[in-house]
């Protein structure tokens, strides 16, 4: 393996002196890169017994998304295909079904919900997209005796 080993041991143990006076090992380790003209992984590889391979970065492949079809009328554009779990898609149901034919609060929204749908919503899961259906003029709400909003078909 070495020549002259018992030489070659006595200026490793000189030069280990050297480098542990540096008390960060990042700098220990880019002062051995520097007098061996090697990489970090070079010197890893060479301590495990594969000598002149480096390792190989492994690259991850994107899954495609189970919620995301191809969609035929949008020149082969991914769409996204609407869930019937979220709190936003048990809004509209309920918006479609006319369930805002009278003014209903939040809370007899999540009432309704929990009871006819077996589905339990908390009301900061819907109070945005109620927000986004007053805006867009699909629902009106007006403050009733106890200060709260209900929400009605305009």
């Amino acid at each position: 393996m070495f020549k002259d080993f018992e030489t070659t041991k006595k200026q490793l143990a000189e030069l280990a002196e050297v480098v542990n006076k540096f008390k960060s090992e990042a700098v220990q380790l880019k002062l051995l890169e520097l007098l061996f003209d090697a990489t970090p992984h070079e010197i890893e590889d060479e301590e495990a017994g594969d000598v002149g391979t480096k390792s190989k970065k492994r690259t991850r492949k994107k899954r495609a998304s189970a919620k995301n079809v191809v969609s035929p009328d949008k020149d082969n554009k991914i769409a996204k295909k609407s869930s019937s779990f979220g709190a936003a898609s048990i809004l509209k149901k309920l918006y479609d079904e006319d369930f805002f034919t009278k003014p209903k609060t939040i809370a007899d929204i999540c009432q309704h919900s929990d009871k006819s749908l077996a589905r339990k919503i908390k009301p900061n899961e819907i109070s945005g997209k109620l927000a986004r259906m007053v805006r867009s003029g699909e629902l009106a709400r007006e403050k009733n005796s106890d200060n709260q909003y209900e929400y009605t078909k305009p």
